[in-house]
């Protein structure tokens, strides 16, 4: 168990350090030059008496893209270096670099440190992904099973009905609706934060993103449920254990409940993470000061820091919630094994690959010899 845990973890490492490096090397060479921004902005105030590019070049030496020093500007520093002095100052100080260019802060005096620009926004994101997805997990499952165990039937179809319109309506279709609706009940359009309004004004503004979230997801877990379920129930093992005059709820818990929660778990987690990162349109409409808001503001502004440590930290719990879920498998089923210990021996076959290229050479090595033999005999 434990050896396998340590290669999902290696293999875990390794998937992030080639994420790392791709998205780095990728968002620094087509992305657009913050320092560049910076420049002009400084430029444009009248303060700087020296030619831009050399101002640039400047700047690029202080915020790491060129060597040299600001006196004196170097070449600029290839990419790979880039990412490696970066990644170096990670392990080494702690330091996963900042805002570039000032104006892209969007509360440049509560967030002076990479951790508080990332961390202080999620827990606005948490407030509408965390209930949506408990919700939407909890009336989903329970719906699914419901339609499984009543496929064909009036409930089933209505189930149906109701899951494929929010699977075929995107997020941003519905958001405009819900917002409108809102409006007319009174609800703020815009969620502000906690202090701006009364905590009962905020808390129900935060209700109608929470419930686009909920639907959206909802109809995940109940199609998938549903599936599950009736692939469950007609299992020939049901079938035996109906024989055997078992009821309905033992029936449930003992198969159909055991069976389907080892493919609803990796669905759960999965679904959670997605919806953590994935709720940048709701962000937007209700004008949620989120993550979703950071990162889509660092994207186009070429903050490389920003944005890589967004994919490093979602990357992150990603791979680790995958690893959480194989684990769990076994924990759930006991059949399901860790690893098998293959049985060929890779030690033998590179030997007698090393015995395969011996006797290649000193049979072409005899042959060049008779060869040479018989052209010697010709010439006499």
């Amino acid at each position: 168990m434990f050896k396998y845990i340590r290669q999902r973890i290696a293999f875990a490492i390794l998937a992030l350090f080639i994420i790392s490096i791709f998205s780095f090397i990728m968002i620094s060479a087509f992305g657009p030059n913050p320092v560049k921004a910076v420049a002009e902005k400084d430029y444009s105030s009248g303060t700087i008496h020296i030619p831009f590019d050399e101002y640039l070049r400047q700047l690029e030496v202080k915020f790491g893209f060129r060597y040299g020093t600001e006196q004196n500007p170097g070449e600029k520093i290839p990419l790979i270096v880039r990412y490696f002095t970066y990644i170096g100052n990670i392990f080494k100080k702690g330091d996963f670099g900042f805002v570039i260019d000032s104006r892209n802060n969007p509360n440049a005096a509560e967030f002076t440190t990479m951790a508080k620009l990332f961390f202080y926004p999620l827990r606005y994101s948490l407030l509408i992904t965390v209930p949506a997805f408990i919700m939407s997990s909890i009336i989903g499952i329970t719906l699914g099973v419901f339609a499984g165990y009543n496929r064909g039937k009036i409930f089933d179809s209505f189930i149906n009905v109701f899951v494929y319109i929010f699977i075929a309506l995107p997020s941003f279709i519905i958001a405009p609706i819900v917002i409108t609706i809102a409006a007319k009940i009174n609800i703020l359009s815009a969620v502000p934060e906690f202090g701006e309004q009364p905590f009962g004004v905020v808390l129900l503004a935060y209700m109608p993103p929470i419930l686009v979230i909920t639907l959206a997801s909802l109809a995940v877990y109940t199609i998938y449920t549903r599936n599950q379920v009736i692939t469950v129930l007609t299992s020939n093992y049901i079938l035996i254990a109906k024989s055997k005059g078992l009821s309905k709820s033992q029936v449930f818990f003992k198969y159909v409940l055991r069976n389907i929660s080892i493919p609803l778990f990796s669905l759960i987690i999965s679904s959670f993470i997605g919806l953590l990162s994935g709720s940048i349109i709701i962000e937007k409409f209700w004008n949620i000061k989120g993550t979703s808001q950071v990162i889509t503001n660092a994207f186009p502004k070429g903050e490389i820091y920003v944005v890589m440590y967004s994919i490093q930290f979602f990357t992150l719990i990603s791979l680790f919630s995958e690893i959480f879920i194989d684990i769990m498998f076994a924990v759930l089923d006991p059949r399901i094994k860790y690893g098998v210990k293959s049985k060929k021996n890779y030690w033998l076959f590179f030997k007698a690959y090393l015995v395969r290229r011996k006797l290649e050479k000193d049979l072409f090595a005899m042959e060049l010899a008779n060869n040479n033999s018989e052209a010697m005999k010709g010439v006499k």
